[in-house]
């Protein structure tokens, strides 16, 4: 175990004030949560299955599935299968609809992070979380001193990499194999992590994390090696605050996606290789395994108007493409790239183009591509397209 101590589903912000407030809220609904959440027995996790497997029902043609006692949260994929998260169950299921396994996990806020054949699927509030390959749960954890987990990332390999509050600093970085051993440990002191994400060799680490200098938030980005006691490389952002960080090209070069700009980061120049400032706030984003990425603005000077931007992952902008029908959620899978609105799915294809716009009878809450097919859901019933 190595440790260091560091001295340090989306307008800019001015008041550290209200940062600290937040902080301290955020902090507070994590005991509150630790400390009246329910424990649930092995027989009430029986009770549980068996009635969320009874609320699963497929239809005819395989497609819509309809979860009528679990209202969904999220969705996400792993090649041929689908993971639907809920509050009380995550749910595992086939391409053709199957239901392939269900595993209580009791999570106030559910979150899912996938790479390669794997799923990390954790709960702020509680530190648990559990870890998926393919149609089945492999591991199951918490976080270190089962602290609030910030954020958390898994690597194409099965390792991954929980960001949580501390006791003795104000962010804890653990790194673990698929299995649970522990790698790696980082504390950061004063700066709150943000985003984390593992190097394509499983040998370093990228870290976003926020601090207050001179009366501005500004973004501090770490490069670490799990083999050294010393942070590798450390690099200031000013007028931004990251949301997402990846690396973009080996593990020298790294794309930060932030609320007004998005910047590639060369390590070894120690320098900022490219920025793209957005022309309005950034109203949602979504970023691929591959490095590419969306983000979604409204035009400047056209309120009405969206404005999806796809980027390469050295950072260069692919195409824009427009929209003024209200956008749900967006997502991309290399340079093609799908826009929810209320009544439709837009296809933009790899050149900036509407491919075709799938009609949906009713609203859904947002969407995922895997493997050609178009995932969308709704409250309680997964569509595929």
């Amino acid at each position: 175990m190595n440790q260091n101590n560091n001295a340090n589903n989306k307008g800019k912000i001015r008041s550290i004030l209200v940062v600290a407030v937040i902080v301290a809220l955020v902090a507070a609904c994590a005991v509150l949560a630790a400390k009246f959440a329910p424990q649930i027995s092995d027989e009430e996790s029986a009770d549980i299955i068996k009635g969320a497997d009874s609320s699963y029902q497929q239809s005819e043609k395989g497609f819509p599935l309809s979860f009528s006692s679990n209202d969904i949260v999220t969705v996400s994929s792993v090649g041929s299968y689908v993971y639907v998260v809920s509050n009380e169950v995550l749910f595992g299921v086939s391409s053709s609809g199957k239901l392939s396994f269900s595993e209580v996990i009791n999570y106030s806020e559910p979150v899912i992070k996938t790479a390669g054949n794997y799923a990390l699927v954790f709960d702020r509030m509680s530190g648990k979380f559990v870890l998926c390959r393919k149609n089945r749960v492999i591991f199951k954890g918490q976080s270190a001193d089962s602290q609030q987990i910030i954020t958390a990332c898994v690597a194409a390999n099965g390792n991954y990499a929980v960001a949580s509050r501390s006791k003795e600093a104000a962010c804890l970085l653990t790194y673990y194999k698929k299995n649970g051993e522990m790698l790696y440990q980082w504390e950061c002191s004063r700066d709150h992590i943000v985003s984390i994400a593992v190097s394509p060799n499983s040998k370093s680490l990228a870290c976003a994390a926020l601090s207050a200098q001179a009366g501005e938030i500004v973004t501090n980005v770490y490069l670490l090696d799990i083999y050294s006691d010393e942070t590798e490389w450390e690099y200031t952002v000013r007028d931004c605050a990251a949301i997402n960080i990846s690396f973009a090209s080996g593990s020298r070069k790294l794309d930060l996606l932030c609320n007004s700009k998005r910047i590639l980061l060369d390590s070894s120049s120690d320098s900022v290789e490219s920025e793209n400032r957005y022309p309005s706030d950034l109203l949602d984003s979504y970023s691929d395994p591959n490095g590419y990425a969306v983000t979604l603005t409204r035009k400047f000077g056209a309120m009405n108007t969206y404005e999806l931007t796809c980027y390469y992952p050295d950072n260069s902008v692919c195409y824009v493409f427009e929209t003024e029908k209200k956008v749900t959620d967006v997502f991309c899978a290399g340079k093609k790239s799908y826009i929810l609105t209320h009544d439709s799915i837009i296809c933009v294809s790899s050149s900036g183009k509407e491919s075709k716009t799938i009609p949906l009878s009713s609203s859904s809450l947002g969407l995922c591509v895997s493997g050609g097919n178009i995932y969308h859901y709704s409250l309680n019933n997964l569509y595929k397209h």
